[in-house]
């Protein structure tokens, strides 16, 4: 039987090799040009043990120098609001920079990193540097000292940093060419020689993707009943403007009480019952009749 094996892009893999120092103080300079001298870092016990228990913001690799905090990340799906996850990022980075009730002038220069798999914004750039500006002044300097960069790995040969195209060209093919993706890819391989971890990496996206595709399934499920709903009610008023009412409150209806049932069923364990309510409407309706009686 063929052995599975994880590649870099793998948020697990992503972590485990990042902490290596060398790679890591590599990976910031082609991303940022910053060339750190030494990390620190500031979430080790977090990222390298897989499990599907983890809550709140999950930084990948959060490290500082001297005068800068990094926090980058893997991004393997398309994330469609990547702007606000990205001021959701920087606000937690923030936090953890200062102490409590600390002034604002302690905040260190920071860089938020997301390397994407797929192009994040559809413009088939290479590289997208965000910077808050001024719309009245462009020119203006804001002084807020916060940049945020998203790395497009489908378009890494129209890069001219060699680094950065070196980089972003392993995280698309797996396949190793200059300097910084031989030493990533001799630490992914010796990695996936630990059979133990790479058994429970598997384990765990086992269990992250099936929840994840329970909540697709819900969503559609729910979707499809509130319109059916939704077309009924519409139907009975016998009026286009009912009809699009209909269509609308029955989808908000039946998203909104699946979802409630789903985050009930999850916070209590119950995931097979969830599996089960997701393609049987009948016991769906038993387990609402379940939680509204204990209301």
């Amino acid at each position: 039987m063929e052995q599975r094996s994880l590649p870099f892009s793998n948020r697990w893999m992503f972590n485990r090799v990042m902490l290596q120092e060398s790679i890591c103080r590599k990976v910031i300079r082609a991303t940022t040009g910053i060339k750190a001298k030494e990390i620190t870092y500031l979430n080790a016990e977090q990222v390298i043990e897989p499990s599907p228990d983890n809550r709140g913001v999950r930084m990948d690799i959060f490290a500082q120098d001297d005068s800068h905090a990094y926090d980058i990340e893997m991004q393997v799906e398309p994330e469609l609001l990547l702007g606000k996850r990205f001021r959701y990022y920087q606000s937690a980075l923030d936090m953890r920079a200062i102490p409590r009730g600390s002034d604002y002038d302690g905040l260190t220069e920071s860089f938020i990193v997301f390397i994407c798999v797929q192009d994040p914004f559809q413009q088939g750039l290479p590289v997208y540097t965000i910077e808050r500006s001024c719309r009245e002044a462009p020119h203006q300097a804001i002084g807020d000292e916060s940049h945020w960069i998203a790395l497009n790995a489908e378009a890494w040969s129209d890069l001219a940093n060699e680094e950065l195209l070196d980089l972003l060209r392993y995280v698309e093919t797996d396949e190793p060419d200059g300097p910084l993706s031989q030493e990533i890819h001799a630490a992914v391989s010796e990695a996936n020689a630990d059979r133990k971890w790479v058994g429970k990496v598997w384990s765990v996206s086992t269990i992250e993707e099936n929840d994840a595709r329970r909540h697709r399934i819900g969503l559609r499920l729910a979707r499809k009943e509130g319109i059916e709903e939704g077309l009924a009610q519409g139907i009975e008023q016998g009026i286009e403007q009912g009809i699009e009412q209909g269509i609308e409150q029955g989808i908000e209806q039946g998203a909104a009480q699946f979802a409630a049932l789903a985050d009930q069923l999850l916070d209590q364990g119950r995931l097979e019952d969830l599996k089960r309510a997701a393609h049987d409407k009948e016991f769906r309706e038993q387990l609402l009749r379940e939680f509204e009686s204990k209301a």
